[in-house]
């Protein structure tokens, strides 16, 4: 609900995934990730921020493997608010994002 440290998506280890299912399929274009800004970080650094990453479109939330829609680095020393854009050409809509 805000950037406020600790109000976030917190994932246990090094690793993990969110799927999120739309309200609609669409043809996504890109993807936006925010993290709160080192200025504002308890610790002064954001080493929890997101780094590699890959979005994938699912016709389903259940679905195991999806179409690969590319494969991003969240920069740490650039601003807050990241938009990525989607690397490939989609057939048909999308259902979910992974």
């Amino acid at each position: 609900p805000d950037m406020y440290p600790g109000n976030c998506w917190a994932f246990k280890g090094s690793q993990g995934y969110l799927v999120v299912r739309l309200a609609i399929k669409i043809y996504p274009t890109a993807f936006t990730l925010e993290h709160i800004p080192k200025a504002v970080a308890l610790t002064g650094n954001i080493t929890s921020a997101l780094k590699n990453f890959a979005v994938y479109g699912l016709d389903d939330e259940y679905q195991e493997e999806g179409k690969l829609l590319g494969e991003y680095v969240y920069d740490e020393a650039g601003e807050p608010l990241q938009t990525f854009p989607v690397m490939v050409s989609l057939d048909d809509k999308i259902q979910s994002v992974r």
